[in-house]
């Protein structure tokens, strides 16, 4: 089966910067207490480590999936994760808040042009019955990340000082850098003739609905888990060891809610994969309120949220890899900016709906969340209906990219 025995050492190599990604993108929130403390700001103004980052990230996804997208795959992975190691030990080294915002933003250069290259690198070197599992793959380091590499790294915050989260990140990207390019093989996807040929698809109606439903129902859902502490309050009875535990919860089902979504998309097509993830995960927001009362219910949505919201994302990359191979990078790369938009939106839309919302806006963090992830549905089912323009060059649209050399 071509591409099938080079795909299967290489997609755990770039999980693995995925995870270290994914690790650096939501352990800031853990740190940001120390982060302000030892810089002389004030929490408010430390959020902006986060904030910052994610904006940043959604808007250089497509500007250098754009720019590089004619770039061999394994020389753009190795540059990326140099980029991000280099922005980490900027960041470990910062003195003030300035100087730390300006390695975030040089950090989340490196993690925008990581992320979709290694997705469309699996998804090349697999066979086009393996490429829901290859992305699935990639997608779950940054699921990991939520396991294992944000407790860890707020615990070595706490016991070591901030900086030290931010070293083993840098170092962790140096070893994914040189272990790419000892241990990828050369990836190169087929070529558009000029930039105006890669931009092309970016016009298509089902590129547009795409990345529309991952902004829809990423600000959906994050607009309650970034106050998922105050959701579960009542639960966690304002213990910060049980809603670790509930967090692990949801890590762990988050894992095998994007194997399963990746399986799922190679079994049945993207389509119902999508369709049957949203529909869980604005029923399990929506009954936020019933869920958060006992530990038990709580265990349960946390388990149901992590299956559901992570198994949205095989399918997304999958159909809009195939609309375009040859401009892949581009459109994973704005499926990626529209997530990590999704974040900052829901996280501020999320403290809209607390300070205005009363006594009640917690309880209806979920509900305008639901409401969010179905706006995303409909878009999503309208987008499926809609056909390819007749007058778009989609780049050699046949779903069958370019093999590696190295592949058999």
């Amino acid at each position: 089966m071509p591409g099938t025995r080079a795909v299967l050492p290489v997609t755990p190599l770039l999980a693995v910067g995925a995870f270290a990604i994914g690790t650096d993108t939501f352990v800031v929130a853990g740190v940001l207490p120390e982060v302000a403390r030892d810089l002389d700001a004030s929490l408010a103004d430390a959020g902006w480590v986060s904030t910052l980052f994610a904006l940043t990230y959604a808007v250089l996804a497509p500007v250098l999936g754009a720019l590089t997208g004619r770039l061999e795959r394994r020389r753009v992975l190795v540059v990326s994760l140099t980029v991000f190691a280099v922005g980490n030990a900027a960041s470990a080294l910062a003195d003030g808040l300035g100087t730390l915002l300006a390695a975030r933003v040089l950090t989340a250069a490196g993690a925008a042009l990581y992320v979709p290259a290694a997705s469309a690198s699996a998804a090349a070197l697999a066979a086009p019955e393996r490429r829901g599992r290859a992305m699935a793959v990639v997608l779950g380091g940054l699921s990991a990340a939520t396991l294992a590499g944000v407790p860890f790294g707020t615990w070595l915050a706490a016991d070591l000082g901030w900086a030290a989260t931010f070293w083993l990140l840098a170092g962790l990207g140096a070893v994914c850098a040189v272990a790419v390019a000892l241990g990828l093989p050369e990836v190169r996807l087929p070529a558009a003739p000029g930039l105006a040929a890669r931009l092309a698809p970016v016009r298509d109606p089902r590129v547009l609905s795409t990345v529309l439903t991952t902004l829809a129902f990423m600000t959906g859902g994050y607009l309650a888990l970034t106050y998922v502490g105050a959701v579960l309050a009542p639960a966690t009875d304002g213990d910060g060891g049980v809603l670790a535990l509930l967090l692990l919860v949801f890590g762990v089902f988050a894992v095998g809610g994007t194997v399963a979504g990746g399986r799922a998309t190679d079994r049945f097509g993207p389509a119902p994969v999508l369709s049957a993830a949203l529909a869980g995960l604005a029923a399990v927001l929506v009954t936020l309120p019933l869920a958060r009362d006992s530990l038990t219910t709580a265990v349960v949505a946390m388990a149901a949220w992590g299956v559901t919201a992570m198994a949205t994302q095989p399918p997304q990359q999958h159909r809009l890899f195939t609309i375009a191979p040859a401009s892949g990078p581009l459109l994973l790369s704005l499926n990626s900016s529209a997530t990590f938009a999704g974040i900052s939106l829901g996280g501020f839309l999320g403290g809209r709906v607390l300070s205005h919302g009363g006594t009640d806006g917690v309880d209806r963090l979920g509900q305008f969340g639901a409401a969010l992830v179905a706006a995303g549905l409909l878009t999503a089912l309208t987008g499926l209906r809609t056909r390819a323009p007749s007058h778009t060059d989609t780049g050699r649209t046949s779903p069958e990219p370019a093999r590696s050399p190295a592949d058999p």
